[in-house]
């Protein structure tokens, strides 16, 4: 993650470790926005329904179907979560107000769970965090979810939008399933996550929210699955998808109202640099190796929702949804 160009030597792994320790300390406090969310009573076309979680107890989605056009040719947007997702709905209902879209004429789905899952199938349960079942969240992403949006008569020109955590797992299951998603989008991702120190940074966060112990994920580090679920190290698979990659440089837009929103902002500017760094390069690498790339890259801006809400309207604004 930190370690973009490995020549520079140990100047650049010194920077590295550095921001590692300022970024895992930053995923164990963001989480929290001021977006104004949908809101108690929503759409006509809103639904909450159980899917089946293979093995793991069963997730909700949640989902709007578009009011102003066919669902089943409307595009359908699929909102995955951070590391601080929760049992009882998804942070970008909470904290955004994306849900919206429906009125443009999208089709939007917010499974709802996932905390600290990287939506990846783990080997076993993560006892430390009190689970009796082991996460199935690819197999859902894989079968139940798309059966479900089939069921709903949503079309299938579908992307997936990947926050933080969330966005290397989109940009993969895009690269290995465009039967199922159409594309995908890296909001403030990570998309090198065997770099030097990364691990550590990802453990340490993963444990605090949560108690999850990634060991259980795919073994001790190092291990075949963390590099085989790398985009960094996946370009080459990547030739004809098509990505959407934001970041921000970590810079405010303002004085923080409060000493809460003061502390907050501080592990919003670490985790977005370290964001920036890794995304600038991955989408380099992976336009070189044939993928379809537009990238955002914002001088101001953190590691926060209003700035994610922001970026998906403008993704809207340029009709990548529909046809990127």
């Amino acid at each position: 993650m930190f370690s973009l160009r490995r020549s520079n030597g140990g100047a650049r792994a010194l920077v590295s470790i550095v921001l590692s320790v300022a970024a895992a300390t930053a995923l164990v406090t963001v989480g929290t926005g001021s977006a104004s969310a949908w809101g108690p009573v929503p759409a006509p076309t809103f639904k909450s329904e159980q899917i089946n979680g293979y093995g793991m107890p069963n997730p909700v989605v949640r989902s709007w179907a578009s009011t102003t056009t066919n669902p089943k040719t409307a595009p359908t947007i699929i909102f995955l979560d951070g590391l601080r997702a929760t049992p009882k709905i998804n942070g970008w209902e909470s904290e955004t107000n994306v849900a919206y879209l429906s009125k443009r004429g999208y089709n939007v789905v917010m499974p709802v769970g996932g905390q600290s899952s990287f939506y990846a199938d783990w080997d076993r349960p993560s006892i430390s965090a009190g689970q009796n079942s082991a996460y199935r969240w690819d197999s859902v992403l894989q079968h139940s979810l798309p059966d479900y949006l089939n069921k709903r008569g949503f079309s299938k020109n579908r992307t997936l939008v990947g926050l933080s955590m969330a966005a290397s797992p989109a940009i993969m299951l895009a690269t290995r399933r465009p039967d199922l998603y159409t594309r995908a989008v890296s909001m403030s991702g990570f998309p090198h996550l065997t770099a030097p120190g990364m691990q550590t940074m990802l453990r340490a966060a993963a444990y605090d929210s949560g108690r999850y112990n990634l060991n259980d994920m795919w073994g001790i580090f190092p291990n075949v699955k963390a590099f085989q679920n790398d985009p960094w190290l996946n370009v080459g698979a990547m030739r004809g998808r098509h990505l959407w990659v934001y970041a921000a440089a970590g810079v405010w837009n303002g004085l923080p109202p409060n000493i809460a929103t003061f502390g907050t902002g501080l592990s919003g500017s670490a985790l977005e640099i370290v964001s920036m760094e890794q995304s600038q390069t991955f989408s380099l690498l992976a336009r070189a190796a044939g993928a379809n790339v537009r990238t955002s890259f914002f001088p101001v801006g953190i590691h926060a929702w209003k700035f994610w809400q922001d970026e998906v309207y403008r993704i809207d604004k340029a009709g990548w949804f529909r046809n990127g």
